[in-house]
């Protein structure tokens, strides 16, 4: 019996709990700015504190003990993660007119805000958390401490210890040779005045102290500091400002994130619009390593649906965006934050803003509800920052409840909403009917603005008579053909659950890899086993349900940028779906090409021999002469790439110039390959070496 009961344990032990692994896509996230959501312990307000919740500038009380007393409320609206704004430690200053209440100035990323709690009840939060089959995404900042000019003026604190401060980090700059760079732990090259390159990403937003993350000091401090909050359990984080960071360092980063666990991690590239220029070309560069915020969607929901304007247009735009990402699955779509004004305080169209929630959930891409979204919470004093960001009001009865809750069941019930594509079936102005499908299970959306009308349409749905989620609306469909009345200022969802019989992969997460990295599949029908294939390698299983697979990423012979994962089951092979593949274990480095190597103007780009450098990136010229790039780049490798020029959305030509590199903190390319290493030649020289020594043993022995 006592073998039975020690057996048993380490099954427990060894089996991961429910919520070990989570499929971001079948879930909707809560966005919560902890200061002003709920007050659990009086005790930690001060200093800085406004009990009259007037001044806007300053803390109003929420902490984690708040959030953890409401988790029944937020788990009442069908949510599944929340987001929480930064809780790192921050300054113990005012900084202007304001205290560091949102929790981007921070000081000491080893610990938490005094504000909001400590290790303890972040703990306890995630615990409770998951009791109720949700997690934590945490908001982490990279990029920048606090300002450098006013209140502790960039102080940085290693666990309480001090590290510097921009001013006393600045006795220690030097100038980097390759970038003209000044830099140490920081970087010091005054503020960012034209948003594009490196300029973008070496200068300061905001008089905030910009990192230098290619210092190896940083670079450890920030993973070590990330790494304490997924120990505590977190199972994701939102990154802020990535535009202004180099892709490079973030991969690594998010290499070293995903090495620890299969987590949700989505940064916040800001870019209000859609436009075919440089920045949005980087727009979608980022996306390829992880997903984004999808920021102007979320204008041109508001904009259609709030004032006015064309759903025809609205779609299309839609198509547009969604066409240049890998996943568009795992978009992370919003309508309300704590940077843009809410939609009801640009507009008071209560209508627009329920068919903008119920489009925000049923649209391709993984929905964020802004703290009070569901209670109507606006200020009367102010539309954006810092007024967007109100003292929470409870209210989970209302019709935005509502809404928001019926689609959140409905996208852990129908895999059409987390995994499927987005096909329009009708559009005009004032008007809008599509579908998103994946394999045998469909939602069909119906959008209708201004007067109720009579609608058909063809579908591929099987004849019947289907009932509208949010409102009851009847459609029947007769020989391919739909007839339903849409009415006047609504949004109607349509459910269809046909039984999937071959195995079929939505969703892969995280969609950027190293070997031994844990990755989780999402789908349907993958039965009760099987294998999973990752180009021709078969992967290491490590948990198999029909709807979910998590494995252990294999090592890849390949150049490829990307590789594909396909499952079988049952006889029966799944369709395909892709993972950015890095070759080994990661550093981040300066790569540099002499100037004196090239022969042309306009904008360099390189492509290389090794998976990191298979898709075209960009090259930056300095003022001293070199043309550079932040890349992440797997230990010990030597390789060669390519240079060619060209614009960001046209074909690029090649150079015919071929240079070659080794791995290190800074890599100078040059004209002629690297030798292999020792070891590769050992079968050779080693043979050689014992061969004479025969040789001399014999001659020896004929003496």
């Amino acid at each position: 019996m006592k073998k039975t009961l020690v057996v048993l344990f380490i099954f427990i032990l060894l089996t991961p709990s429910v919520l070990a692994y989570q499929i971001p896509e079948k879930g909707v996230i809560y966005q919560i700015m902890v200061d002003r959501f709920y007050d659990g312990n009086q005790s930690n307000n001060q200093p800085f504190y406004d009990p009259a919740h007037g001044d806007y500038y300053l803390y109003w009380g929420g902490d984690l003990e708040g959030i953890t007393e409401k988790l029944d409320y937020i788990k009442s609206l069908g949510v599944s993660m929340i987001w929480l704004s930064p809780i790192n430690d921050n300054i113990n200053r005012m900084a202007g007119i304001s205290a560091p209440y949102h929790g981007y100035w921070t000081r000491d990323y080893k610990r938490i805000e005094e504000h909001f709690g400590n290790w303890k009840t972040f703990e306890h939060l995630v615990e409770e958390a998951k009791r109720r089959d949700m997690c934590i995404i945490v908001g982490f900042v990279p990029n920048h401490s606090n300002p450098e000019d006013d209140g502790e003026f960039g102080s940085l604190y290693d666990n309480e210890t001090k590290i510097t401060d921009f001013f006393k980090d600045e006795k220690n700059v030097t100038v980097n040779p390759y970038t003209g760079s000044r830099e140490y732990i920081y970087h010091h090259n005054g503020g960012v005045k034209n948003y594009y390159g490196w300029e973008m990403k070496s200068k300061s937003i905001f008089g905030l102290a910009d990192f230098n993350q290619l210092n190896l000091w940083v670079d450890s401090y920030l993973k070590e500091s990330l790494d304490l909050f997924i120990k505590a359990g977190a199972c994701g984080f939102r990154i802020d400002a990535v535009k202004h960071t180099d892709l490079g360092w973030l991969t690594n980063f998010y290499a070293y994130a995903y090495s620890r666990a299969p987590l949700l991690i989505y940064g916040e590239y800001y870019r209000l619009d859609y436009g075919k220029d440089a920045d949005m070309y980087d727009f979608y560069r980022y996306s390829n390593i992880s997903p984004l915020l999808s920021i102007p969607v979320r204008n041109r929901i508001v904009s259609t649906l709030g004032f006015g304007g064309s759903l025809e247009d609205l779609a299309n735009y839609l198509h547009s965006y969604y066409s240049h990402l890998v996943y568009p699955t795992k978009a992370v779509n919003f309508i309300d934050n704590h940077d843009l004004p809410r939609f009801l305080s640009e507009s008071r169209y209560q209508e627009g803003y329920h068919m903008a929630l119920g489009l925000l959930i049923t649209l391709p891409g993984i929905p964020v509800i802004y703290y009070g979204d569901e209670s109507y919470l606006v200020s009367k004093d102010g539309k954006g920052d810092p007024y967007n960001r109100p003292m929470m009001v409870f209210d989970n009865t209302t019709e935005a409840a509502r809404i928001i809750r019926t689609l959140a069941e409905l996208r852990k019930e129908n895999n059409a909403l987390a995994y499927g594509d987005f096909r329009d079936i009708y559009k005009s102005y004032t008007t809008w009917v599509f579908e998103r499908s994946f394999g045998n299970e469909k939602i069909l959306v119906v959008l209708n603005k201004r007067e109720e009308r009579n609608l058909s349409f063809n579908t591929d749905l099987p004849d019947g008579t289907y009932r509208d989620v949010l409102y009851g609306v009847e459609m029947s469909v007769k020989n391919g053909r739909a007839a339903l009345k849409a009415l006047k200022n609504r949004i109607l969802v349509f459910s269809y659950r046909g039984k999937q019989k071959k195995p079929l992969i939505g969703s892969v997460t995280p969609y950027l890899a190293q070997p031994g990295d844990k990755i989780i599949l999402g789908g349907a029908a993958f039965g009760k086993g099987g294998e999973v294939i990752v180009e021709s390698e078969e992967a290491r299983v490590l948990e198999w349900k029909n709807d979910m697979i998590v494995f252990e990423m294999p090592k890849i012979k390949t150049r490829e940028a990307w590789v594909n994962v396909t499952i079988e089951s049952g006889g029966e092979e799944s369709n395909a779906l892709r993972i950015r593949y890095l070759s080994g274990e990661q550093i981040p480095a300066l790569l540099v090409v002499n100037g004196s190597y090239v022969n042309a103007s306009g904008q360099l780009w390189i492509k290389g021999d090794i998976p990191e450098l298979a898709e075209p990136t960009p090259l930056y010229k300095s003022s001293t002469g070199y043309y550079f790039q932040v890349v992440s780049l797997p230990k010990g490798a030597t390789f060669s790439l390519e240079l060619y020029k060209g614009v960001p959305w046209g074909e690029l030509e090649p150079l015919n110039i071929t240079l070659y590199g080794k791995t290190n903190g800074t890599v100078i390319l040059r004209n002629r390959p690297y030798p292999r290493e020792n070891h590769e030649y050992w079968p050779f020289y080693g043979g050689m070496a014992v061969l004479g020594l025969i040789l001399i043993m014999l001659s020896l022995r004929r003496r």
